[in-house]
């Protein structure tokens, strides 16, 4: 019995184990609505910036397709998580075992198999920004992809085994196969999202100490990719920290990986939502760079639209070869670059 029963005489007659895991699905809960009350936020701000932006700026409404239908998987995971426990805390309470033996008795049916499918898309599309960041990032040396893109089919295809794993009849997150298929996708995830992220800010950090070298970026402006790599590290980190707190739990059957994963489920939409909404605002400038090689000079324009600027908050949302054709292109000759400084 509840070690509480000794002076409540109103607690429940169920194991002192039981009542545990029935208080950490209470405190997940709580944290991933808190936790989508951040993504309410940013949503927010990435949708009214992309489709009402300042004026001199064009609507990004490809940009604010995937903002929205990332934000919904969200949305949809809480409205079915919430609608799971309601199911066993408040329309079932009577259920043999409690709350808590309700859930795993109908942890595959319909409800939580949605949760959980709409967590795996979403996290297939916060991949797959990234993977097309990379893309554009390093165009022009598509090797560097080879990598990146194998892990993303891997992560999508053992997704796939891990969602099936979990939704057949009798099986739950922590069915000894699910388990198995569960750390794998996790982990794949997880190294997934480092290694674009380190190609990313390696890619920007080498393309800012080559403008600087060939004077082609005034070295104060040098910070300025810096704050590019910042917000991808964080964005990154905030995924990242919670992946592994949540592998770590999960892997040692700690009941405190529900906690982990509630969060982790909303962290992976909020990631790609802050630096999207970085991107959108564009609170510092944006930079297109034209290299070419033809002799022993160096000559550089620069043309502002009005005012100073000194930092760069976004890196490339479109498609643009200047970034991917830079790495080959340097040696001896003359490096001429327009870069087209915008204020916000």
């Amino acid at each position: 019995m509840s070690d509480s029963q000794d002076g409540n005489s109103y607690a429940p007659q169920e194991p002192l184990e039981i009542i545990t895991l029935e208080r950490y699905d209470f405190a997940a809960l709580q944290l991933s609505c808190i936790f989508y009350g951040f993504s309410v936020v940013v949503f927010v701000r990435c949708m009214s910036a992309l489709l009402w932006p300042r004026s001199g700026r064009q609507q990004n409404t490809k940009l604010a397709v995937y903002t929205f239908f990332l934000f919904a998987l969200g949305t949809i995971y809480i409205a079915m998580n919430g609608h799971y426990y309601q199911l066993a805390f408040i329309d079932n309470r009577n259920f043999p075992g409690g709350p808590e033996a309700y859930e795993l008795f109908i942890y595959s049916t319909s409800v939580p198999r949605t949760a959980n499918s709409v967590f795996i898309i979403a996290n297939w599309l916060a991949d797959a920004l990234l993977l097309f960041r990379c893309k554009i990032i390093w165009q022009g040396n598509a090797w560097i992809l080879i990598l990146p893109v194998i892990l993303f089919l891997a992560d999508i295809s053992m997704g796939i085994l891990f969602l099936y794993q979990v939704s057949v009849p009798d099986a739950n997150l922590f069915t000894q196969s699910a388990v198995n298929f569960g750390l794998a996708y996790f982990s794949l995830s997880t190294t997934l999202n480092t290694l674009m992220t380190l190609l990313i800010c390696s890619r920007l950090i080498i393309h800012q100490r080559r403008l600087i070298k060939y004077q082609t970026l005034p070295s104060k402006n040098g910070l300025s990719y810096m704050s590019i790599v910042s917000m991808l590290v964080e964005s990154s980190a905030l995924y990242a920290v919670f992946s592994l707190l949540f592998i770590g739990t999960y892997a040692s059957g700690n009941a405190a990986s529900g906690i982990f994963l509630a969060i982790l489920s909303q962290a992976q939409i909020i990631a790609p939502l802050l630096i999207i909404a970085r991107v959108a605002t564009r609170k510092a400038w944006t930079a297109e760079d034209s290299l070419s090689v033809n002799g022993g000079q160096n000559s550089s324009s620069w043309r502002a639209n009005s005012g100073p600027s000194t930092q760069v908050d976004s890196f490339p949302m479109e498609s643009s070869p200047k970034l991917g054709s830079f790495n080959d292109r340097m040696g001896s000759g003359t490096i001429s670059s327009t870069v087209e400084v915008k204020i916000a």
